[in-house]
């Protein structure tokens, strides 16, 4: 089964920086060059230079790319303002935090641009979580893993996905932006509530009780 999530921790270097440093540098070998070397064919210069195949991942969080949604955070005082803007003033929006290095964050990556295309009215904060000033903000939040997603509906948090579950994450893009459209209370990951027949059961239980008592 394919890891869903990075540990924090790893955030720390596995070897010293002292270890590092003292480690011997490799060997460089040097090929014979010709005594009289033929010069190297020139390209035409109306050859273009080959477009990677894949794109950058600058190009794939760019919150001007295809009305995507999407916003990179900056810094951490880019991130407390937005954070506060949204508490404010009550607005709908996802927090996206992630890490380079970390290989859940980049299998789910296309979804991610996909659905901040598919919603563009919620927007998704991309937020890296080894910026500098960040460390103190990610505790107060419980973010320990990446990649976590915190959903917020009318400023309020109103859910959480830790982990890159692919599932979850379309269902509560789906569930958020309905509850924007409604003006409802969304419920998007985090702790489940009593569905329906089980809310009958306990009124009716409830009624039963206080009849025989």
């Amino acid at each position: 089964m394919a890891r869903r999530l990075c540990r924090l921790p790893r955030l720390f270097p596995l070897v010293s920086p002292a270890s590092a440093s003292t480690s011997a540098a490799p060997k460089l070998h040097h090929l014979p060059v010709a005594a009289n070397p033929s010069p190297a064919p020139r390209l035409p210069s109306s050859a273009a230079s080959p477009s990677p195949a894949f794109p950058t991942l600058s190009r794939l969080f760019s919150s001007s790319a295809g009305g995507s949604s999407m916003v990179v955070v900056g810094s951490a005082d880019s991130f407390s303002s937005t954070l506060k803007k949204v508490q404010d003033e009550k607005l709908p929006a996802v927090f996206y935090y992630t890490a380079v290095w970390c290989g859940p964050c980049r299998a789910i990556a296309p979804l991610i641009s996909k659905l901040s295309s598919q919603y563009p009215s919620i927007p998704v904060y991309k937020v890296d979580i080894d910026m500098e000033g960040l460390v103190n903000k990610l505790g107060d939040l419980k973010v320990f893993s990446v990649p976590t997603f915190h959903f917020y509906h009318k400023g309020q948090k109103t859910g959480e996905i830790v982990g890159a579950d692919a599932k979850k994450l379309e269902v509560a893009m789906e569930t958020l932006h309905n509850s924007k459209k409604s003006g409802e209370e969304p419920h998007t990951g985090g702790p489940s509530l009593l569905c329906l027949p089980c809310m009958s059961l306990c009124r009716t239980l409830l009624a039963w009780y206080t009849l025989m008592f």
